[in-house]
C-alpha cells in the first residue's frame, strides 16, 4: 500500500468514528441550551455552564435519543448549576436525561406552573429521567395556591435521586398524570423527600407524591415508586396518594411524618417491604386501604402513634365503603391482604377495620379480608388490643398471628399470645431483630393476588432481592453529589 493510499485510508476511518461519536456542547446561557437541545442528535450531551441563572424558562423538545444514546441535558459540575427566580424546565421527546441541577431562592411567582414538567406544550417525554436534581423551598407567594414541583406525564419516565425539599404551599410534590385507559410505568426511586409543611393549614392537595386522581382512579398505571425517603414530611394525612390502579410502592422509609401511605382511589396495589418509623410524632401510621385487591406484605411499623388520636391512622387501616359512592368518594375494601408484617412498639390497635367518618352512608365494611402470619411485639409497655374491628368484616381469614407484649391483648380469633423467650434481638430494637420470628423469610404475594404493577425495574429487583424490608438512611436518597 502506498502512503498516499495509507493516508487517505486513514482519514476516511477517523472521519467514519467521528460521526458515529456523540458530542459535548458546553453552553454558557440557557437560550443557547435550547437551541442545541432541540436540535441535538443521538447521544449528544449539552451541558450548561456552571452558574446561576435567573427566571430560566427552558422549554425543548428532542425525538432523536435512543436507548443506547440518549439525549443529555446537565450541569457542567453537578450541583453547580442554580435556577433562581421563577425558572422552570419542561421538555418532551424519547430519551432524554436531565441531570445535576438546583432549583431554589425562588418560586414566587410561578403560580399553577410546575417546576420540572416531562412534557412540553402538547407533546410528553417518553422513556427520559430526571435524575441528581434539587429542588428547595421554591414556593409561591401565595400559600393557598396550587402547584406540583414534579409533574410526570407520558409512558416509561423516571424521577430518581432528587431531592425535593420544604414545600409550603398547596400542590403535590410530584403528581403522576395519566391518560384513562393508557398504562404509565414510571419509576419514582431513591428519592429524598424532606420537610413538607403544611403551609394554608388546608386538610387536601399536600401529599409529597401522588399517583393519578379520582377521574383516572380505574387506569392501571403500573407505577412503581421504591426505595425513596420520606422524612418530616408533615404536609396532611396522605404523605402518597395512591389514585390509581396496579401501583407497586417497594422498600420505602417513613420516618418522623405525620402521616401515611394512603391507597384512597384504584385497585390491585402492593405495598411491600415498607419501612414507618414515627418517631414519637403523635399523628404517625403506616398504610390506610379503600378499594379492592390490595396487598400489604413485609412491611415494618415502628413506633406509630396515630391510632388512639385519629381512627384512620392505625398502623394498617381498612375503611368503610361508600353505599352509591361517586367516583371521588370511598369503594368498599375487597379482597385485602395483610400478611408477614412486622409491627414493633405502636399503639395500638395495630390492625383497625371498618373504620367510618361522619360522612353518612360509609356503612360498608371490608369483605374478604386475608389477615395472617403477622408478628405484633412491644418492650414499650403499650397497651390494648391489637386487633380492633369497628365494622366486622364479611369472609375474614385470620391466623397465625403472633403478639409478643406483656400488656397486649390478643383475645381475637387468629391472635396468638406468645412468649418473648423464643425472640433473641440485637441492640437496634428499631429493625433489626434478629429472631427467627422476626426477621422471617421474605413473602411473596400469593398466587391469588395480582396486586402490583406487572414489571419490575431490575436494578430495583435486585436491590429488593432477599430483603424483607428496607430501612433507607439518609445517605442512601437524593443526589449523588453533595447538596
Amino acid at each position: 500500500m502506498t502512503i498516499m493510499k495509507h493516508i487517505t485510508l486513514t482519514l476516511a476511518v477517523l472521519i467514519l468514528s467521528i460521526a458515529t461519536f456523540a458530542t459535548d456542547f458546553l453552553t454558557s446561557s440557557p437560550e443557547e441550551a435550547v437551541t442545541l437541545l432541540n436540535k441535538a442528535d443521538a447521544g449528544d450531551r449539552i451541558l450548561l455552564k456552571d452558574g446561576v441563572y435567573n427566571n430560566a424558562i427552558i422549554q425543548f423538545a428532542n425525538t432523536r435519543g435512543t436507548k443506547e444514546k440518549p439525549v443529555w441535558f446537565m450541569a457542567q459540575t453537578p450541583g453547580k448549576v442554580s435556577f433562581e427566580g421563577n425558572s422552570t424546565l419542561a421538555f418532551a421527546g424519547n430519551y432524554l436525561i436531565i441531570a445535576g441541577f438546583t432549583w431554589k431562592n425562588g418560586g414566587k411567582g410561578l403560580k399553577e406552573r410546575s417546576v420540572i414538567s416531562f412534557r412540553a406544550g402538547k407533546q410528553d417525554a417518553m422513556y427520559s429521567t430526571v435524575q441528581d436534581c434539587v429542588i428547595d423551598d421554591y414556593n409561591n407567594d401565595s400559600l393557598n395556591t396550587d402547584n406540583k414541583w414534579v409533574s410526570l406525564f407520558g409512558q416509561h419516565n423516571v424521577l430518581t435521586r432528587c431531592l425535593l425539599k420544604s414545600k409550603r404551599n398547596l400542590g403535590a410534590t410530584v403528581t403522576v398524570w395519566l391518560q384513562p385507559g393508557v398504562p404509565a410505568r414510571h419509576l419514582i426511586s431513591y428519592n429524598y423527600f424532606l420537610n413538607r409543611f403544611n403551609g394554608p393549614d388546608a386538610d387536601n392537595g399536600l401529599e409529597s407524591i401522588r399517583i393519578g386522581d379520582s377521574k383516572t382512579s380505574f387506569t392501571e398505571a403500573h407505577c412503581i415508586v421504591a426505595f425513596n425517603r420520606f422524612e418530616a414530611c408533615d404536609g396532611e394525612i396522605e404523605i402518597i396518594s395512591n389514585k390509581s390502579c396496579h401501583n407497586s410502592y417497594l422498600h420505602n422509609t417513613f420516618v418522623e411524618s405525620d402521616g401515611g401511605l394512603t391507597l384512597r382511589h384504584g385497585n390491585d396495589c402492593l405495598c411491600d417491604g415498607n419501612f414507618f418509623d414515627g418517631t414519637n410524632k403523635k399523628l404517625s401510621y403506616g398504610i390506610r386501604f379503600i378499594g379492592e385487591g390490595h396487598a400489604a406484605i413485609n412491611n415494618y411499623f415502628y413506633n406509630l402513634q396515630g391510632a388512639p388520636r385519629q381512627s384512620f391512622r392505625a398502623p394498617v387501616t381498612l375503611v368503610n365503603g361508600l353505599e352509591n359512592t361517586p367516583i371521588n368518594g370511598y369503594f368498599q375494601v375487597r379482597r385485602a391482604m395483610i400478611s408477614d408484617n412486622v409491627f414493633v412498639n405502636c399503639d395500638m390497635p395495630a390492625i383497625r377495620i371498618g373504620v367510618f367518618s361522619k360522612r353518612p352512608g360509609m356503612t360498608m365494611g371490608p369483605d374478604t379480608v386475608t389477615i395472617n402470619n403477622n408478628i405484633i411485639w412491644d418492650d414499650a409497655g403499650k397497651k390494648g388490643a391489637v386487633y380492633e374491628s369497628i365494622t366486622a368484616a364479611a369472609h375474614a381469614d385470620i391466623q397465625d398471628n403472633k403478639v409478643f407484649g406483656r400488656s397486649l391483648e390478643a383475645t381475637e380469633k387468629g391472635f396468638i399470645a406468645s412468649d418473648k423467650k423464643d425472640i433473641n434481638r440485637s441492640a437496634d430494637s428499631r429493625w433489626n431483630y434478629t429472631g427467627k420470628m422476626l426477621i422471617a423469610i421474605k413473602s411473596t404475594a400469593p398466587a391469588v393476588t395480582t396486586a402490583g404493577a406487572d414489571w419490575v425495574e431490575p436494578a430495583i429487583q435486585r436491590a429488593t432481592q432477599g430483603s424483607k424490608y428496607t430501612y433507607l438512611k439518609a445517605a442512601q436518597a437524593g443526589p449523588a453529589w453533595k447538596y
